[in-house]
């Protein structure tokens, strides 16, 4: 069985811009959280390959650097990556595949078959999601962690995260500078 994770990623100039940082503050931050997403992806036997979703060429030279594929995509949201991604699935005959967003709601999204459902990365995510899941008589397992519900949209996440890092990330996330 072959299973993908997809990766769809904000141009970094557009990602975290809740957060109250600066614009380099920004672009380093979503750099980390990326390639500690690939890093950990990685370390995952059962997926055999790892495809990035971007408009940004810097995420095409992480995904080269670190032997993922790549497929360029307009800044259209998060579905539309997904369904870019679900065709790349499609042509290379993918059964599973694992949607990594790091968004509000859903963090991640296990499809198998892939294409059991659309993805519905709006409002409430989570429920959505879950509904679908339901209405085509899948198994829907909801998986509680730490790690996976660790998101990092708010000011009030990103104090929480470097007052008290947890994780190679956090720690890493942590020693951003106030000032760039």
């Amino acid at each position: 069985m072959k299973i993908t994770a997809l990766i769809p990623v904000k141009q970094f100039e557009l990602s975290k811009t809740r957060l109250e940082l600066t614009k380099n503050q920004r672009n380093v931050l979503t750099e980390l959280m990326l390639k500690s997403t690939i890093l950990n992806l990685k370390k995952c036997k059962s997926i055999n390959t790892i495809v990035t979703i971007s408009a940004d060429e810097k995420v095409e030279t992480i995904s080269k650097y670190y032997n993922v594929k790549f497929i360029f995509s307009k800044e259209k949201g998060v579905n539309y990556a997904v369904e870019l991604g679900d065709d790349y699935c499609k042509e290379n005959l993918v059964n599973t595949n694992i949607v990594v967003p790091r968004m509000d709601g859903t963090n991640l999204l296990i499809r198998q078959p892939f294409n059991l459902y659309e993805t519905s990365y709006d409002n409430n995510s989570y429920c959505n999601h879950i509904q679908s899941s339901r209405k085509t008589g899948a198994r829907t397992i909801v998986v509680k962690s730490v790690n996976l519900a660790e998101d990092l949209d708010t000011m009030e996440d990103y104090e929480r995260i470097t007052a008290h890092p947890i994780n190679k990330l956090s720690r890493l996330i942590s020693r951003i500078p106030t000032v760039i």
